[in-house]
């Protein structure tokens, strides 16, 4: 299956998610983690018109053995300490200036992403991740976070001021 019809298809699934939780309905991000991490594989998906409104590359947690090491695929881990990204769909919420500038807390709405806060996974951009793909290089690597290169994550900041109760689900 490709990766457009992947997407939507879990975009279709996670609007009736949202429908039914209060959340967004215009937008929402999804994350295919199935894909290596020199593709583009973050989406900030339209409900309204059924197309991504932008697509890029995205880093992922690169486990406790080394900070910022290369790995095309990801592992998952909902455990502190693992350094590792979680899978499941998650509330972008309060927007903060941080470490890394500007950032979103994320709050996990699934068994398998629940310590998100408590491991200060959030969603933030970082100067060494590609904004463009570099298949069949391997994007840097996070301690858990879903991380956008400084210039994506510009856009997404733009698009995330103008809604709220977003939802984010990673997926494999």
């Amino acid at each position: 299956m490709s990766f457009r019809s992947r997407i939507s298809q879990r975009a279709t699934k996670l609007l009736d998610f949202c429908r039914d939780g209060g959340y967004n309905k215009e937008i929402a991000i999804l994350v295919d983690m199935g894909r290596h991490s020199g593709l583009n594989r973050f989406v900030v998906w339209s409900f309204g018109t059924q197309r991504p409104i932008m697509v890029c590359p995205v880093s992922h947690g690169s486990g406790s053995a080394k900070s910022h090491q290369r790995s095309a695929h990801a592992r998952f881990s909902n455990d502190e300490g693992t350094h590792l990204s979680s899978l499941g769909r998650t509330l972008i919420a309060e927007r903060y200036e941080g470490r890394y500038g500007v950032a979103y807390r994320l709050d996990g709405l699934d068994k398998t992403n629940s310590n998100l806060r408590s491991r200060c996974v959030v969603l933030h951009g970082w100067k060494q991740t590609t904004s463009f793909p570099i298949y069949p290089l391997a994007t840097v690597g996070s301690f858990g976070c879903p991380v956008l290169s400084r210039k994506m994550l510009a856009r997404v900041d733009r698009i995330l001021q103008d809604h709220s109760r977003v939802v984010m689900e990673i997926f494999e």
